[in-house]
């Protein structure tokens, strides 16, 4: 598997969730559809992971600041790729 997202600098949890194209197949699109919505995000069939980590969005910057854990809620900043 491509690690794509890292690890929580805290816990370690992996980051990388399922891939992109197959979330779309198994939500009942047919290939062709799921290659065209996986393109979408930057993804082929073989190729692009969702991020499990939650982003800190600042309103005022209008942009993601910083990430945080799903499971031990660390947060780090998001200049930084988790390890």
């Amino acid at each position: 598997m491509n690690d794509e997202h890292g690890h929580c600098p805290n816990c370690k949890a992996d980051m990388n969730g399922a891939l992109i194209w197959r979330t779309f197949i198994e939500r009942g699109m047919l290939p062709g559809e799921a290659d065209e919505k996986a393109a979408m995000y930057g993804a082929t069939r073989t190729k692009g992971r969702w991020g499990l980590q939650i982003a800190i969005y600042d309103m005022g910057r209008d942009r993601t600041t910083a990430w945080q854990c799903p499971y031990c809620s660390e947060t780090w900043p998001r200049q930084s790729h988790p390890a």
